[in-house]
């Protein structure tokens, strides 16, 4: 995958977007000193180049909707493509899986699991496993409180933190 080319003034405009995704044009043409007419074109084109994927609300689910969190690690009994696409295409149709990674390691999948209470969340995990032709094998772990989220990491930090890797692996 080629390394998409961005500037200081696109990194600006990602770093407020990610602190604040609901800033008007006009304050963000402030803190990147650029007219809100060019933060938006250069907005569009990081769009375009699949780099802004969405605009989101950060909702408490705890607090919504009093939900518990439960980080489940699967690992599949058998890993060929035809078995993981199988599982991946039935879990992302299960509205209580809020997120779904594949990954690599001991584990094939770290899935972000929702429900009331323990009870309905053993109830949809076994729906999975009855429902789903893919066998599998899981460890739970229920979330107590959320210590850190992407969204309070500092983007800029990151992005010069990948441009002395790249640079790195170019010498």
């Amino acid at each position: 995958m080629a390394r998409p080319k961005i500037d200081l003034i696109d990194k600006k405009i990602l770093s407020v977007l990610h602190r604040e995704g609901r800033i008007t044009k006009t304050k963000m043409s402030d803190h990147v000193g650029l007219s809100a007419t060019r933060c938006w074109e250069r907005m569009q084109a990081l769009e375009k180049a699949g780099i802004i994927r969405g605009y989101h609300a950060d909702v408490d689910l705890r607090r919504l909707a009093r939900l518990s969190l439960f980080q489940v690690h699967v690992r599949l009994f058998d890993t060929s493509p035809a078995k993981a696409r199988q599982f991946e295409h039935f879990i992302s149709r299960v509205d209580e899986v809020i997120s779904c990674q594949a990954v690599l390691g001991s584990v094939d999948y770290i899935l972000m699991v929702v429900a009331s209470d323990v009870e309905s969340f053993q109830a949809t995990m076994d729906e999975i496993s009855i429902r789903d032709t893919s066998k599998f094998d899981f460890v739970t772990y229920p979330i107590a409180k959320n210590v850190k989220s992407p969204q309070s990491v500092s983007l800029l930090a990151l992005m010069d933190l990948a441009d002395a890797q790249w640079n790195d692996t170019a010498d």
